[in-house]
């Protein structure tokens, strides 16, 4: 199956105008800014997105403007993130419907589910749709652990899952892994050691729209082997690191960052919420000014 999944493909927002309500024309400048700025592909409906604070019409909504939006510049990407398998099939169905380039597959994780459930979970998913498929690690988050071995059985029963996207801190050994079992993967977690990340061999990243710029820049260092990357990382990592205290307080940042360049109107995070406080947005405001030619608006 041809590869889809390369580079900088970073997570999209859902921006609100105050009050709660979806900003669409919002959505898709944010996409618009992403696919500008170098972005190889763009995902909705990551932890970053805020999908669990969304109704299912909302998540209808967003994938046609996403998919319309994009317009095949690059691979739209609809992350299926129901806990219910019955439903999960009916969101994948819908994905490809709409024209999606490829869905991203969480592993239901609410209650506990045990590993049989999981993985059955995951193939019907893959094989409901002939879309390449990715699944999402994040074992941090979901409080669920996969091997590499496992993931590599998934692949074997459903060969369209073509790669999987790492979110964990440190990534490498799981990368490496899966590397040598055949495995395409991409790195999560905004990217904090992606460096080391791309020399186990990670083909992609997945950090957000704000840092979009930095990012294809350090990818196309990377890719040419160029010392500077490292240099560029850790100019990045300051703002990253804050960034990443949590993942309300990634979404809370990115959104501050979007307005203030531009992107987007409002910083509105639907509640409950993380609510910078003064010290903070002081702080996010100092990382960002540092890094400002690496953020989206700022080689314009």
């Amino acid at each position: 199956m041809k590869r889809v999944i390369e580079g900088v493909i970073p997570i999209l927002p859902t921006p609100f105008v105050e009050g709660g309500e979806i900003d669409l024309p919002g959505f898709r400048h944010a996409i618009d800014a992403a696919i500008r700025h170098g972005a190889t592909g763009v995902v909705m409906f990551g932890m970053a997105s805020e999908y669990y604070k969304l109704s299912d019409a909302e998540r209808t909504l967003c994938t046609r403007a996403l998919i319309e939006q994009v317009a095949g510049r690059v691979p739209a990407i609809v992350s299926v993130v129901a806990h219910s398998t019955e439903v999960a099939l009916k969101d994948a169905k819908c994905a490809e419907q709409e024209g999606a380039d490829a869905i991203m597959v969480l592993p239901p994780f609410f209650l506990t589910p045990n590993a049989e459930s999981v993985r059955r979970h995951i193939l019907e998913v893959a094989s409901t749709v002939s879309l390449p498929v990715i699944i999402q690690y994040a074992p941090a988050q979901t409080g669920y652990p996969i091997a590499a071995e496992s993931f590599a059985q998934l692949q074997r029963d459903a060969p369209n899952i073509t790669c999987i996207k790492v979110d964990q801190v440190p990534a490498g050994a799981m990368i490496q892994a899966l590397r040598e079992l055949g495995m395409d993967s991409v790195v999560g977690y905004m990217g904090i050691n992606l460096p080391h990340d791309f020399e186990c061999g990670a083909i992609g990243v997945m950090p957000t729209v704000s840092i979009c710029p930095g990012f294809a820049e350090m990818w196309k260092l990377l890719v040419r082997k160029d010392h500077s990357a490292l240099t560029l990382h850790e100019t990045l990592l300051p703002l990253l690191n804050f960034m990443m205290r949590s993942i309300e307080c990634l979404i809370a940042s990115e959104k501050q960052i979007l307005k203030d360049r531009g992107v987007i109107g409002s910083k509105y995070c639907r509640r409950p919420s993380y609510n910078l406080d003064f010290a903070e947005q002081a702080e996010l405001a100092d990382y960002a000014s540092r890094v400002a030619p690496w953020l989206v608006g700022g080689n314009e």
